[in-house]
This record gives C-alpha cells, structure tokens and sequence, in this order.
C-alpha cells in the first residue's frame, strides 16, 4: 500500500512503528534536523522530500496520483487543509488530517476527510475518566457513533448481564475483553468480574447507556435481596412500636418488597403494633419458641434476606472486649444485619475507613443508602498510635492514600463525604465521632476479629451512640 505522510512529528513516529513492510511510505517534512532520523529507524521509507507538503507542486513530486492514502499531519491546520483538499482533487481514495484546532474541524469535514482532533479527543477522553474511570470511549465515523469500554465491577455482573440481554436501538453489546482474550457477542450471556465489555452505540452512548443502568440499578438491601427479616426477642424491656418504627423507616426508604418478622409465641402485643402499617407493607409474621438468633438464621437461609434487623442488647465491657453474639451473627449472615438502637431517621450516615475492602463496601453502600433516605456521609480515619501500626514513619502517607480513596469515591458517585480524622484508640474516636450521626455503617472483615484477637468492632458496636449497620 502506498500512502504519502506528511509531517515528521511523534504522531509519525508512532504510526511508522505499526506500519508492516508491505506499506510504501513518501515522508514529506520541510524540516531536515526533523526527517533525518526516520530513514535509518524505518526501511519501508522508500522516499524522502524536505519541502512544504502544501505545495500542489511537491505533492506532485510525491506520486499524488498514484497513492492509495494521504494522511495530513503537520503541526498546521492550515497546512493540513491544503494537504487534504488537493488528495481529494486528486481522488486518492483514503484521506486524514490531524486537526490542532476543533474551530477547524467543519472545513475538513465539508470535504468528507477524516480527521483526529487533538484538542477534542484528548478533552473527552479526559472529561469521560472525570465522570467514570471504568470507562473508555473511542469515536466512530466522525462523531456519528461511539465504542465503548466498560469494566464490569463484582457488584454489578448482575445488573450488566440483565441490562445487556434486551435489545436498544441505541446501543449494541458487540463482545468483551477477559485476560485480554477477544470474546464475540455470545460471551456477554456470562459476564464476570473483571470482564471489559465492548459496545457499540450512537454518539453519547456512555449517557445512554448509564441511563439505562439506573433505571435497572437496584439499590441496598435489594443488592443482597428483596425481603427484611426483623427478629424481636421477648424482652420486657423492649420498646416494640420504636423498633418497628426504625425497621418500617428503613424499609419504606428503601422500597423493600416484604418484611418477616420472627417473635415469640408469648408476644401476644405484636399484631396490635403492626396493625397500622399492615396497609402500606407487605408483613410476614412467623410466630414460635426458640432462641431469636438462631431462629432469625432459619428464615434467612429459607429467604431472599436483604437485610436482617435485631434490636441490640448492650453487653458487660469485658464481654464486648472479646465477643459478642450480633458481630458472630453478621459474621454468618449471607446479607447485612442491623443492630437497632432506636436512632432513626438517619440525617447522618458514618463509616469508619481503613481502605480495607469491607471499608470501601461499607462507604458504597452508605453512599447508595444515603441517597435513598435524604442524609448525609461521613468517612471517619482513625490513625492508630505507632506502637500498634509499627510503622510511625509512614503514618502521614497512610492518612493520605486513606483521604485520597475516600476522595475518588466521592468522585466516581458525585457525592459529598465528610472527612474526619482522628488519632488515637480507634474505638473511643470511633464512637466520639459517630456522636451526631444516627447510622453507624462498619465493614466486617474476614479473619481474625482484632487487635490481639479482641473485636473491636464489637467494642465500637457495644459503645456507639446509634444503631449499627454490620457489612461483611
């Protein structure tokens, strides 16, 4: 294939070391120091010319006539038009123009010329990693059409391949990408984590397509599943009509589908309090004897649980220190579990951030919940004192990459966290902090409970001053 390159910048550079053996390349460049590396770096060079490739006159020289492609790409629009215009006078078959200047583009476009718009490009690609960096978007037929790259997240391969089963007339699943193997459309049936999906769309399709998203998103609890399972223990000291308000605010914000409740036989006041909510809800009740936790675990392992509600019993100091039956229980439960305390409505949601995995679960779904009730977030950083970090000289860079992570999420869902960083104890700053806040959201990691095997969590659990959201 023969083609005439005008401009001997990096662009060129770049091409050329694409370029097979079988392409005839002329390099035209008015500049010598500029030319003179390529013919000893790329042997398909077959001819060289150090004059204005505006010229008609030089072009001519070139072979115009006889290429099968011009590609424009000086550091001049200017030039570039000139270069464009007369391949096209000349019928050459395949033209590109690189244009610096987007005002510039309509006058290559009313020649019907491809063009790559420095400017433009580099500043969608850039606004689009601002929106969300999953996404990667390459134009088609000159803003006509657009292919997008989307990594699929964990917690989305569900939503993705219902999304994509249905057809669009916007947008098309063409294949995917896994350990950078080329998959064809068929795959997009049996999407995992990790998996690039490639689709093709109309111009703007990263709107479409995250319109779509939205209106299938389901949000927490109904990621986990469509039902609440409320357990109330019989305990005289119990506040039965403030526990079911709390599960009912959460549960109508949340647009859960139904709620089963488990109590015992002996609760001969729980169908009165429910009465009033009987109309708005969907309400299971499962009457019998037996322990609660245990018979909660049942109806979960029989249900679509979302979520599981117990009220929270405040335990001896000693007791929270190493163990504690709510944070063995979350610790078992396929869904979070919410140890009520009677706080709602949640005005302020806060998470305490560690970048563990279960933290950046815990600040997602706090982030999702917030939206759905009205509230607010907060991320609390607690830096631990050196004697247990083991590791002071690095405390300040710690902090940092914890603020800057708490910062990109806030980013990718456009919202505002509140950053608080403490020092000190983590579960005396932790509790101090959650002071004005009415939901406490934890992160349970697997393994080992805590520091020197005591739960700390169930520590900041036993001593918070509302109810706690359990996330593992």
């Amino acid at each position: 294939m023969k083609v005439i390159v005008c401009g001997a910048g990096r662009i060129t550079d770049e091409l050329l070391k694409r370029i097979g053996e079988n392409w005839q390349i002329t390099l035209i460049e008015k500049d010598d120091a500029r030319l003179a590396p390529f013919p000893r770096r790329f042997p398909n060079i077959v001819r060289l010319l150090a004059e204005d490739a505006s010229s008609p006159v030089v072009l001519d020289k070139a072979g115009l006539a006889d290429q099968d492609g011009v590609l424009a790409m000086t550091n001049d629009d200017a030039t570039n038009l000139a270069i464009a215009r007369f391949a096209r006078q000349a019928d050459v078959k395949t033209v590109l123009a690189v244009v610096r200047d987007p005002e510039n583009l309509p006058d290559f476009q009313k020649m019907d010329v491809w063009t790559v718009s420095m400017a433009t490009d580099a500043a969608r690609k850039v606004y689009q990693f601002l929106k969300d960096p999953r996404v990667r978007i390459v134009d088609l037929g000159e803003g006509e059409g657009e292919m997008m790259e989307l990594t699929a997240e964990k917690q989305d391969v569900s939503r993705l391949t219902d999304v994509l089963s249905r057809q669009d007339p916007k947008w098309r699943a063409v294949g995917l990408l896994r350990d950078n193997k080329l998959l064809f459309a068929d795959a997009t049936d049996t999407i995992e984590a990790g998996d690039r999906l490639l689709i093709l769309g109309k111009d703007d399709l990263y709107s479409a397509f995250a319109s779509r998203l939205a209106e299938d998103q389901r949000h927490f609890p109904r990621t986990y599943g469509q039902q609440m399972i409320l357990g109330l223990p019989d305990d005289a000291s119990l506040d039965v009509t403030e526990l079911l308000n709390e599960t009912f605010y959460l549960a109508q914000g949340t647009h859960i589908e139904k709620i089963k409740i488990v109590y015992e036989t002996a609760q001969t006041d729980v169908q009165e309090a429910l009465a009033r909510w009987a109309e708005s809800l969907v309400i299971e009740t499962i009457e019998g004897r037996g322990a609660i936790r245990q018979r909660v675990t049942g109806v979960v392992g029989e249900s679509d649980a979302g979520i599981v509600v117990l009220p929270y019993r405040k335990v001896s100091k000693l007791r929270a220190l190493f163990s504690c039956p709510l944070t063995a229980l979350a610790r078992a439960l396929p869904c979070p579990l919410l140890a009520a305390k009677l706080s709602d409505p949640y005005e302020r949601l806060i998470v305490p951030f560690n970048g563990s995995l279960a933290a950046q679960r815990a600040l997602e779904i706090s982030v999702d919940l917030a939206r759905q009730l009205d509230a607010a977030v907060a991320a609390v950083v607690v830096v631990e004192p050196s004697y247990l970090r083991g590791e002071s000289s690095t405390t300040g860079q710690w902090e940092q990459e914890m603020l800057h992570q708490v910062r990109e999420l806030a980013r990718i869902n456009k919202v505002t966290i509140e950053e608080i960083v403490r020092r000190g104890n983590p579960v005396r700053e932790i509790v101090t902090a959650a002071v004005d806040s009415q939901l406490l959201v934890i992160g349970m990691d697997e393994g080992r409970p805590g520091w020197f095997s005591i739960d700390v969590m169930a520590a900041v659990l036993n001593k918070a001053p509302c109810s706690v959201l359990l996330v593992t």
